[in-house]
């Protein structure tokens, strides 16, 4: 009996003791584990933090490139990298590529952000849709097929209800007339981009067009016109200002065989179409700058297209 229970007892603490050098294991296994998550963790986050600085460092300064090397953030060694992107070997305009990585003894990690680095308002036509026959020009008249973005990757925050407000306050409504389309007159709405017509308020004229916009042959009109419909242009029809459409069923176009002009920009979810035609755009950016300082002052000089 008592040699059995001897044997008994003995054959329990072998037993206990492997259990315990078995749980033991387990904890080290998954201390190990946390501490292997841990290492990851950290290393994501200083390559993100990577990424958040060159991000800083570009909206203060857009044409900042330096990047950085062998910046040590939280026992992780950091390099950033800035590049113009591409698509292959083909460029792509006013698109950067921030690479950023960060590496410790156990774990690296890597984050990848694209950025468009232009602000809308710097061009002459930002569509979200097609653009044909149409030639964009810069302030001085000189060609620069840079000023025109079409298949934009995205669209800028404009504050369309404070647009129609101010319509309203002009008394800038406008519905269509029997011909379905709003026919302004020539030198609509004083002659003049701004409400107050000497130019001392800097005031534009808002022109809210419920319907389709149509300016006839040799007509210049002027003004921020928010269009619901479309934009007719007839033979040397000339707009002086800023077209802004809203909806993306709304065209911009040339209704005659030839063609028109705008000194301004046109800002449209919609496709702009010379119709074989050349629709003439000159950037002004007194005008651009007079719809985004008091319609759309909320939009960053730069934007984050993508992150990974």
């Amino acid at each position: 009996m008592g040699r059995t229970l001897l044997i008994l007892l003995a054959g329990f603490a072998a037993s206990f003791g492997v259990l315990a050098m078995s749980k033991n294991q387990r904890l080290v296994d998954s201390v190990d584990q946390m501490v292997d998550q841990f290492a990851g963790y950290n290393a994501q986050n200083a390559a993100a933090s990577g990424a958040y600085m060159a991000l800083h460092k570009l909206y203060m300064d857009p044409t900042w490139r330096a990047g950085c090397s062998s910046l040590v953030i939280g026992g992780n060694t950091l390099t950033v990298t800035i590049k113009d992107d591409s698509l292959g070997t083909t460029p792509l305009a006013h698109r950067l590529k921030i690479r950023a990585s960060a590496g410790n003894p156990d774990a690296s990690d890597l984050t990848q952000v694209s950025v468009f680095d232009a602000p809308f308002h710097h061009f002459a036509v930002w569509a979200k849709d097609t653009v044909i026959s149409v030639v964009t020009k810069d302030s001085t008249g000189i060609l620069d097929p840079d000023l025109l973005m079409q298949n934009a990757p995205f669209m800028p925050k404009i504050d369309k209800a404070g647009l129609v407000s101010a319509a309203s306050g002009q008394s800038h409504v406008y519905g269509e007339d029997d011909e379905s389309h709003f026919h302004p007159d020539h030198g609509f709405p004083n002659g003049s981009f701004y409400h107050d017509s000497t130019a001392i308020s800097q005031v534009a004229n808002v022109i809210h067009v419920d319907g389709n916009l149509h300016i006839r042959d040799d007509r210049t009109v002027y003004g921020i016109f928010v269009v619901e419909g479309n934009v007719l242009l007839n033979e040397d029809a000339h707009i002086k200002g800023v077209i802004y459409l809203p909806n993306a069923s709304s065209r911009v176009y040339n209704h005659e065989s030839a063609g028109s002009k705008i000194t301004g920009g046109i800002v449209t979810w919609g496709e702009v179409d010379g119709e074989g035609f050349t629709i003439d755009v000159k950037h002004a950016p007194k005008f651009m700058r007079a719809l985004v300082s008091n319609y759309a002052p909320d939009n960053p000089p730069i934007r984050v297209l993508s992150w990974k």
